[in-house]
């Protein structure tokens, strides 16, 4: 809102206005009862114009006052669409009674290429009267003409989308516009606040991260622009003077995105578009449409939309706050809180229905990791955060191809496969890599992908170490298993990406290999195949065993124990003696060794 510190209006009259930012209209009507009939007062009050600016949804994005001569309508940062009508209606009094659209309001109307304007004359003793001025084609030119209006009534039976439909069609068929082919490249505006006391990966390598998250997501990184906050500003994430730098940065840089690097809450998403005219969207938004471009598989795609769901249901509890609260203020008379209570409802009886079918694909998983735990399959899970090189490690393991480039999020749905059967006999399953930021609600949403972590024998953390913030990713992921409640795992280190260090530096990370394989910790390539056979033999031997061999001399009679052995795939040789048959086997501590004792001769 314009300050009008020094105009002589009592604070209250303005409190009561401020209050209507960020309220939206009773069914989406272009002017409710409720906001008139503040305008309405006020205007009696004040003797002053009122004057109130709309998204096309009817949400109120600034007020302002003023006399006839000096009220401003619109806004100096009001983004001005070429391609289409701007995105604003403004409504505002004519103190006296008269309603009718002055010249000044045609002239506003037409500069700032707004929806409509409306004006309504106000005087206590002459009825409200209503004008609305829309645009309108006619000899090949675009103009705004007037309706004049009995009633309220009237005013919200006006057909204003026909006007808005015919007005933008014009424009973008208009031969002289150059912008008549739509641009769909997304131009970002990054911005980030360092807050004291923020944990984990510091706000230049987090930026960074978002950086990658725009790119993952198909958008262009044009600018970022970062402050040192003592707290979150609750009206505009960033503070108001930040506030304006980012205006000018996106008036320079022709941008079309504002992403912010935590998450936003509805109020302040909605405040920061009508100060900028620019579409904003936060970390949370960024990573819901990378999960939505990557789930390929029936259970990804249902666990997206599960999770886009909760964080609808989320921001409308935010907004729901708003609109509870008591006395003058956002929506206190109900129609705003009817609108939010049908659109909660309506989003929660999605939840529901979502969380079902999840729950039958995670009953029919449970069932399936109890069937490979009665067959006695072992399984190993990859975890870790995005980017480390799971993808890469998995394909090395099992000998199969499943998508790996540089970007984030790029596993989405699990995937579990045989490992490479000249080196084990075990399944390994690759997962959704974590984040920092990552929201609980999406943590929950994917717990079915995540079921395979919580069912597996041994965990692979797999690290980036390449990254010199390595150590602060480790505690992301960490802190994620608790929050999923599988802490408790034993896990094992995998230091990946060894590769893009020294050469000095890789040949000691490899000979620690060999010490470090009983601290559950190595250092491997899961590209170049560096220190993969070590890794195997750790794995094996926390799964299965430290292998040895033993010798059993088998009377030849005994047919059902050399079957017995053969079954099991231990046998390594056969020594045809005079009293019986001398077999070298090579066995773990699951070998049910209680079945041979007595044959025992040797063990090695």
């Amino acid at each position: 809102m314009t300050d009008n510190k020094n105009n002589g209006i009592r604070q209250s009259y303005m409190n009561e206005l401020n209050d209507l930012i960020g309220y939206e209209m009773e069914n989406q009507v272009l002017l409710d009862d409720y906001v008139l009939e503040i305008m309405r007062r006020l205007t009696l009050t004040i003797k002053r114009e009122i004057l109130i600016a709309t998204n096309e949804k009817n949400r109120i994005q600034w007020v302002n006052v003023g006399d006839a001569a000096t009220v401003s309508i619109g806004n100096e940062d009001m983004e001005y669409h070429i391609k289409s009508l701007n995105k604003y209606r403004v409504i505002h009094t004519h103190p006296g009674g008269n309603p009718r659209l002055s010249a000044e309001d045609f002239s506003a109307a037409k500069k700032q290429s707004l929806q409509c304007i409306v004006a309504i004359g106000v005087d206590e003793v002459v009825p409200l009267g209503f004008s609305i001025g829309v645009p309108v084609i006619e000899e090949e030119t675009m103009m705004y003409r007037q309706g004049l209006l009995k009633s309220l009534k009237e005013l919200k039976a006006f057909p204003l989308e026909h006007y808005i439909l015919q007005a933008n069609r014009f424009i973008k068929n208009d031969p002289n516009n150059r912008f008549d082919v739509e641009d769909d490249e997304e131009r970002a505006l990054l911005i980030g606040l360092d807050l004291p006391g923020n944990k984990g990966v510091d706000l230049k390598d987090s930026m960074e991260e978002l950086v990658q998250l725009v790119k993952t997501a198909g958008g262009v990184v044009v600018e970022q622009v970062c402050q040192a906050r003592s707290q979150i500003d609750s009206t505009f994430y960033v503070g108001k003077g930040k506030l304006q730098e980012l205006i000018k940065v996106i008036q320079n840089n022709d941008i079309n995105l504002i992403v912010a690097n935590d998450e936003l809450n509805s109020k302040q998403i909605a405040n920061i578009e009508a100060a900028t005219g620019t579409k904003t969207v936060d970390r949370t938004t960024i990573i819901l449409d990378i999960f939505a471009r990557h789930a390929t598989t029936r259970e990804g795609k249902l666990q997206v939309e599960l999770a886009q769901q909760k964080y609808r249901m989320s921001h409308l509890k935010g907004l729901g706050i708003v609109m509870s609260r008591t006395g003058a203020g956002i929506g206190t008379r109900g129609p705003g809180e009817k609108k939010l209570e049908t659109d909660r409802r309506h989003i929660r009886k999605q939840i529901d229905e979502l969380e079902a079918r999840n729950e039958r694909i995670n009953k029919s998983n449970q069932l399936n990791a109890l069937q490979r735990k009665k067959n006695k399959v072992k399984t190993v899970s990859l975890i870790g955060y995005t980017n480390s090189g799971k993808s890469t490690l998995f394909n090395r393991l099992t000998q199969s191809e499943a998508i790996t480039r540089d970007g984030l999020f790029i596993t989405l749905d699990s995937t579990l496969r045989k490992v490479d059967p000249e080196y084990g006999d075990y399944l390994v399953s690759d997962t959704v890599g974590f984040i920092e930021k990552l929201p609980h609600d999406l943590i929950t949403a994917f717990k079915t992908t995540l079921k395979e972590v919580e069912t597996a024998d041994l965990l692979l953390h797999v690290v980036d170490v390449s990254n010199h913030n390595y150590e602060a990713q480790i505690q992301v992921v960490d802190q994620v298993l608790t929050d999923i409640g599988v802490g408790h795992k034993k896990v094992m280190m995998i230091y990946n990406k060894i590769d893009k260090l020294s050469l000095a530096e890789q040949e000691t990370f490899l000979l620690k290999n060999q010490a470090a394989k009983e601290e559950l910790k190595l250092y491997i390539s899961a590209k170049q195949g560096l220190g993969i056979d070590a890794l195997f033999e750790a794995v094996s031997t926390v799964l299965i065993g430290e292998k040895r061999e033993m010798k059993l001399l088998i009377p030849y009679d005994d047919n059902k124990s050399m079957a017995l052995l053969h079954e099991m795939k231990v046998v390594l040789d056969i020594d045809y003696q005079g009293e019986g048959n001398l077999v070298t086997i090579e066995m773990t501590d699951g070998f049910p060794i209680h079945l041979f004792e007595k044959y025992k001769v040797s063990e090695v």
